[in-house]
């Protein structure tokens, strides 16, 4: 007989994640945040079997958050993005290395410095891409660079994580650790690419003759079967999603049967997976305040350097620069998701996520009146008026 209080967790931990973004909605914070600070109101009073009831959510969030970033996609898509290498790049040198070495100074711990830099590394794309939406600022011209810049976040994100999924599972890092998971990432790539035209074919059956009704139980079944099965190869089960993403026609009826019917999973389950981040965290204080500070600092500078210089080499203006920098701060789901992986790293992230993506979203309200601020626009001198005759 099924267990009554199972039933009035898994509720009550739905209303919660309701009603702590429903309340502080009001306020202008983003959901990942009322998610995460929802669990962290959780542990308080909520016991931990909440885990184990609510645990194939959590499992799964990642799996098809990385599914569907991959349906966004095409191979031919991702090799066309040569206009965003250079930001791109940028974006990695001034974000990703300079965290990594200050918190490599602090702890001189390795691998809790890797994870520290992947962490401060990528903007929020789930924030980033609604306050774009909710603000209507879809039709700048700044929005292409910052889109496209986060897919290139996504990509370098996904390679890191599968780096450091790695080093976490198998101890301390070596050069061939590393190149190993490197050449995995990039031996996988090779394998999706073959699969290709085979898998175009098996979409163009499954178009003429599969129930919409049935799509659900094959897309998740395909998902969780060969996350299953990277993980025990030792491979990140977040690019093998990504990849499966990426094998499905944006033309095709497959699509948009998944894109319609699989959505609201994703949003629950990732919805779940930032509320049972700080749930079941060992959140505490036991990193050193300064260099909480340090970084705070750093990722809003850099990130705002970067962004401003990235969109310059794009062709941009200095002021269209400027706002892009100021709307591009925020740090959300893919730090939670490197630290996710790395006990030690969890406090420390959830204060970094927590401040950055306060500064990054009241930034981007006044990301328009300050770039006009800072660079005003000059009014054309043209010649004296007549005099009248």
């Amino acid at each position: 007989m099924h267990n009554p209080q199972d039933f009035i967790l898994a509720g009550g931990v739905f209303l919660l994640l309701f009603l702590s973004a429903l309340i502080l909605s009001s306020l202008k914070v983003p959901y990942i945040l009322s998610f995460m600070l929802a669990g962290l109101l959780g542990k308080s009073f909520l016991p931990h079997r909440a885990e184990d009831v609510l645990i194939i959510f959590e499992y799964s969030a990642v799996i098809l958050l990385f599914f569907f970033i991959g349906l966004e996609y095409s191979f031919e898509r991702l090799v066309g993005m040569k206009r965003v290498l250079k930001p791109g790049f940028l974006d990695v040198l001034f974000n990703f290395v300079p965290a990594f070495i200050i918190t490599y100074l602090f702890t001189k711990d390795l691998v809790f410095s890797l994870v520290i830099g992947a962490v401060v590394y990528p903007s929020s794309t789930a924030i980033t891409a609604k306050l774009l939406m909710d603000y209507k600022r879809l039709v700048n011209p700044e929005a292409e660079l910052l889109i496209g810049i986060l897919i290139f976040e996504d990509l370098v994100s996904i390679v890191l994580l599968s780096v450091l999924t790695g080093l976490t599972f198998g101890g301390e890092p070596d050069v061939i650790s590393v190149s190993r998971g490197v050449l995995a990432v990039f031996l996988l790539f090779g394998i999706f690419y073959l699969l290709k035209a085979p898998s175009q074919r098996v979409v163009d059956y499954l178009d003429k003759r599969l129930d919409e009704g049935l799509v659900p139980f094959m897309v998740l079944g395909f998902l969780l079967l060969s996350s299953g099965i990277s993980l025990k190869l030792g491979l990140s089960d977040a690019l093998v999603a990504f990849m499966l993403g990426v094998l499905v026609p944006e033309k095709s009826k497959l699509f948009e049967v998944i894109e319609k019917s699989l959505t609201y999973l994703k949003e629950i389950s990732v919805g779940v997976f930032f509320f049972m981040f700080t749930f079941h965290a060992k959140l505490s204080f036991d990193f050193n305040p300064w260099l909480l500070a340090l970084l705070i600092v750093m990722s809003v500078f850099f990130k705002l350097v970067s962004t401003y210089y990235g969109a310059i080499l794009y062709g941009f203006n200095k002021r269209t620069a400027m706002r892009a920098s100021l709307s591009f701060i925020q740090r959300g789901e893919f730090s939670v998701i490197f630290a996710s992986f790395y006990a030690p790293a969890q406090s420390l992230t959830f204060a970094l996520v927590l401040f950055t993506a306060l500064i990054g979203s009241f930034s981007f309200l006044l990301a328009p009146e300050l770039s006009q601020k800072i660079f005003p626009k000059k009014e054309k001198k043209g010649p004296l008026p007549t005099p009248p005759s």
